[in-house]
């Protein structure tokens, strides 16, 4: 989407509305009662500052001597008091709705904004500008809807004590209203100014937030921390850190001096017209034209009349400023994954296990020139076992996520069952497969909830989590940690620990396993494992998946040669094709080259 377009779509206006609405989906019985108490309150307001004002039109008499009735200086007492109670029960409600309601939205907006980003492509995270508003949501979802519905609410409570108010004053003197709202003129609109140059800035310097947020990573993440400490380059990224945020927020600060001298200014002329209506009401005393009791009266209104002007254009200030980020908050929450999705989806059979061709198969990563597949073909039938082999950078990886349509190909297709993959139904498809990535997740839950993560559906089922686990070679040790299967995988935590690398792999693994897919893929399984429990796992796992297709991506010929047809790539093609006495017979063949020099360091 272009960022003129974006800028129409998420307008001001549209914005305020969809928050309001977005309100009433979190918690409509609190927005009725936030706007009743609104009410409730503007209405006391201006009763206390009459009653107010009437008790001492009523006093002032005993200094001219005139009689007066005590009852009705109590029951104008009693009517004050009522009327401040009022108002102070409003604002004190308002305040608690206020308190609850940031909970709710809490809740409402960290799910909403989690869901919108892990929904999305993996090639939309390879675009620069994506990344950019990204990094800019990230860094206030947590409080800024909060304050954005908040400020809307404030300023329609300001509004409607501005309306209770300009009605009076209109009777009295209209042409204050004129006079006091062109004083607030200024501070407007250097307030407004500052807004937009600040989220410019973003569009400036989007680098710079972005590559601090990385930095930080590595002097807070207890993994990342390790390498930090023994090269002793905290210094070195923290002084990076300092130089990245002095560079963004230093044009901010630059900004904000230069508003800041317009806002005094802009405060001593709403200062002046204040003490000018003042001084022109007093007049009117001292003239005898004016009661004291309608003084305190038309005084007490054109205070609140000013303070609501005020608070409208500070509301409207912050709504204006934050209405920069929720712009982009909102454009996060609607956009869609790029992958096209079939109007009709064909759904992959349940009995049956796929069958999986590339023909044809090319492909870039967004972003780059370089292909990472070059002509791909082949085909994967049920129950069969086959491994990809090849250097760094061969695009053994990169065939995997294709298959799984992390993204699609630059040209020719990938068939399921005879259908091209954009047409399936991708749910039932992943239903098929299970997988053990070389980067896995590493929960910090307990032993039994990583496992059963490999399917939600049967999360409960703990028999098939024992089971998991004794095929990936992991129960030996789960059962030695001190609350075996309900221990928790991460210190920090009560009672946490750390596996070690390989028991976290065959955690992982067992999840993989759990899953009971026909289509097991591993990518690196065993990279973390010793020998013994390599063979160990291999050994079990060949009884497991005799009648599951097995798809294997690793640098250790002693778990390649096992499939029973091997891949070899090279730059994003397939170089060599056959089994493992087939490819060592190739007396020139890339597979019996890395396969003797790795033979070579066990000799």
């Amino acid at each position: 989407m272009k960022k003129s377009d974006k800028m129409i779509k998420y307008s001001l206006w549209k914005n305020v509305v969809r928050t309001i609405r977005l309100y009433w989906q979190i918690d409509k019985s609190s927005l009725i009662s936030y706007l009743s108490l609104i009410i409730l309150q503007v209405s006391a307001s201006i009763l206390t500052i009459y009653y107010g004002s009437r008790i001492i039109g009523q006093l002032t008499k005993i200094y001219q001597h005139q009689s007066i009735s005590n009852t009705h200086v109590y029951l104008l007492l009693g009517a004050l008091t009522i009327a401040g109670l009022a108002e102070r029960f409003s604002w004190r409600w308002i305040s608690f709705l206020q308190r609850k309601n940031w909970i709710k939205w809490y809740v409402r907006i960290t799910v909403d904004y989690n869901r919108a980003v892990s929904s999305l492509d993996m090639g939309q995270h390879h675009d620069y500008e994506f990344e950019k508003i990204l990094q800019k949501v990230s860094q206030g979802y947590q409080y800024t809807p909060q304050n954005f519905a908040d400020y809307i609410l404030q300023c329609l409570h300001s509004i409607a004590r501005l309306i209770s108010t300009l009605i009076v004053i209109a009777t009295f003197a209209p042409w204050l209203i004129i006079i006091m709202a062109v004083s607030l003129l200024p501070g407007y609109y250097a307030e407004k100014n500052f807004s937009k140059v600040k989220w410019n800035l973003w569009d400036e310097k989007g680098d710079k937030p972005l590559l601090a947020y990385r930095t930080t990573y590595f002097l807070l993440d207890k993994y990342k921390l390790q390498e930090t400490k023994i090269f002793q380059t905290q210094k070195h990224l923290l002084n990076i850190l300092k130089g990245l945020h002095t560079d963004f927020y230093g044009r901010e600060l630059k900004y904000l001096r230069k508003t800041q001298g317009r806002s005094i200014l802009a405060l001593a002329s709403e200062a002046i017209v204040a003490a000018g209506v003042t001084f022109w009401l007093i007049q009117k005393v001292l003239n005898r034209t004016l009661s004291l009791a309608n003084y305190s009266f038309y005084s007490g209104m054109i205070l609140q009349f000013g303070s609501s002007l005020s608070l409208i254009a500070g509301s409207l200030n912050f709504i204006y400023d934050n209405n920069e980020y929720m712009r982009d908050f909102y454009w996060l929450i609607d956009i869609k994954p790029q992958l096209n999705i079939s109007d009709h989806p064909v759904v992959v059979a349940d009995a049956l296990s796929p069958v999986i061709e590339f023909e044809d198969v090319t492909f870039r990563y967004p972003g780059s020139h370089q292909l990472a597949l070059d002509h791909i073909n082949l085909k994967i039938e049920p129950e069969d076992s086959i491994a990809f082999v090849g250097e760094n950078g061969a695009g053994k990886t990169t065939l995997i996520k294709l298959l799984l349509r992390f993204y699609d190909p630059d040209e020719g297709r990938i068939l399921v069952n005879g259908v091209d993959i954009r047409e399936i139904d991708l749910k039932s498809y992943y239903n098929h497969i299970g997988v053990l990535f070389q980067d896995f997740n590493d929960y910090p839950f307990s032993v039994r909830d990583n496992i059963a993560l490999g399917r939600v559906e049967n999360f409960d089922n703990n028999d098939k989590v024992y089971e998991a686990a004794r095929t990936a070679n992991a129960d030996s040790f789960i059962e030695k940690y001190p609350n075996a299967y309900d221990q928790i995988l991460e210190i920090g935590f009560k009672d946490g620990l750390e596996p070690s690398g390989g028991q976290w792999q065959r955690i992982a693994l067992a999840r993989a396993l759990f899953r009971d897919a026909d289509i097991l893929i591993l990518d690196e399984p065993t990279a973390a494992v010793d020998a013994k429990s390599e063979h160990e796992i291999f050994k079990t796992l060949e009884k497991q998946t005799l009648k599951k297709t097995t798809i294997i991506i690793s640098h250790r010929f002693s778990t390649v040669r096992r499939a029973k047809s091997i891949y070899v790539m090279r730059e994003g093609k397939i170089i060599e094709h056959g089994s493992h006495s087939d490819l060592m017979k190739s007396k020139n063949g890339l597979y019996k080259e890395m396969f003797d020099k790795q033979a070579e360091g066990y000799r």
